[in-house]
């Protein structure tokens, strides 16, 4: 336990100065006090950070087509048993416009699979009316893209991207992603980065034939990435993918224990409380004994590091073909009023409150109406 404590305290005053084996040692705490030590460090890192409120973001899954062929999830083109929809342009807006009128959400997330079939044109005018009818910011999480769509999303007002790329290791990514390269995945976020993208990324934890070092490899990259957003998120299989017989890998406390370390890793990100990790956490009795006043495990995470809840307002007829892991599309419930009251409810169980405003990323002030500001650091 000293050593471990020796490693939190190098970890909080020089992260850069960590080691691939440093990482490796801060994700297997030696002991359940050691992972509560863990925790709450990433907790009062992210309270400096990123205030004590939590980033409510909603989120819209506008389309479920995609090119992309993984072996893990449910949209993957040779999936034949997927019910596939397109939403209109004129219809996500609108679903936007409802969510806002249950609550000024400071951020619309508007997620697809890698989907072909729209026009740019179409594209760029969701992304202006959504931010002419609510004054929030705009993030795009629609896979990979070429420089001049990417540019022109950006110049329509488009403020934020996420592009996970899974996992930085390259014969697994390779294994796992076969109709693309991670060469080709790290090259887009360097455009977004380019191009002043708040840009986000992260991996999925568990993925089959992924180890320790291999994960730690990859927080390594989110470090020296520096990303505004990173996310953690475990692997669920689906039954209807090449890998949908494998044994669930993650657990509630592994996941929030890498969220922690990311957290010492890249202090001043965004990081979310994945939906997975709800859906994980609906089966996980160990998490449930151990803070049984919390209705989902998400909530624990904001204890461990993470500032963010994505609220699922997709239009409830869509929600269940979004099915990019089972379990998904009742996590957040049916009713966007319903949900909002709900993790009003959580937030507040955890002496928390919701943040106001866009939840622009604190590393430096960013363009087009941000009016977030840097807390003042009071981590000792």
């Amino acid at each position: 336990m000293i050593a471990y404590t020796a490693l939190l305290d190098k970890a909080i005053v020089n992260p850069e100065g960590l080691s691939t084996n440093d990482v490796m040692a801060l994700l297997t705490p030696p002991s359940l006090a050691a992972t509560r030590r863990l925790w709450q460090t990433a907790h009062l890192l992210r309270l400096d950070a990123t205030g004590k409120c939590i980033h409510l973001r909603a989120i819209i899954e506008f389309s479920n087509y995609c090119r992309q062929d993984c072996l893990y999830c449910g949209l993957r083109q040779g999936n034949r048993r997927v019910a596939r929809y397109r939403m209109t342009p004129d219809a996500i807006v609108e679903a936007a416009i409802k969510a806002h009128k249950a609550h000024q959400f400071g951020t619309y997330v508007l997620q697809s699979g890698e989907d072909p079939g729209y026009d740019l044109e179409d594209l760029e005018w969701v992304v202006q009316e959504i931010k002419l009818a609510t004054n929030a910011a705009v993030t795009l999480s629609i896979g990979e893209r070429s420089y001049g769509v990417y540019q022109a999303l950006q110049e329509a007002g488009a403020d934020r991207f996420l592009l996970k790329f899974e996992t930085s290791d390259g014969n697994l990514f390779r294994k796992l992603k076969p109709t693309t390269t991670l060469e080709q995945r790290l090259g887009c976020l360097d455009t977004l980065r380019g191009l002043g993208y708040q840009t986000g990324s992260g991996i999925i934890l568990g993925l089959p034939g992924q180890d320790l070092e291999s994960v730690a490899s990859d927080l390594l990259l989110c470090r020296d990435a520096d990303y505004e957003m990173v996310s953690i998120g475990p692997f669920i299989p689906h039954p209807d993918t090449p890998l949908g017989s494998v044994s669930l890998a993650s657990n509630v406390c592994s996941t929030l224990t890498t969220i922690a370390v990311a957290r010492l890793l890249v202090p001043n990100a965004h990081m979310p409380a994945t939906t997975a990790l709800g859906v994980i956490g609906q089966n996980d009795k160990w998490w449930k004994s151990e803070a049984p006043k919390l209705q989902d495990a998400r909530s624990l995470a904001l204890m461990a590091g993470a500032n963010v809840l994505m609220l699922d307002v997709t239009p409830a007829k869509y929600r269940a073909s979004y099915s990019i892991y089972p379990g998904k599309a009742s996590a957040d419930g049916d009713v966007i009023c319903d949900s909002i009251w709900q993790t009003k409810q959580d937030v507040s169980n955890l002496s928390m409150t919701i943040c106001p405003g866009r939840g622009d990323s604190p590393k430096q002030p960013w363009g087009r109406g941000s009016t977030d500001v840097k807390r003042e650091g009071h981590f000792h």
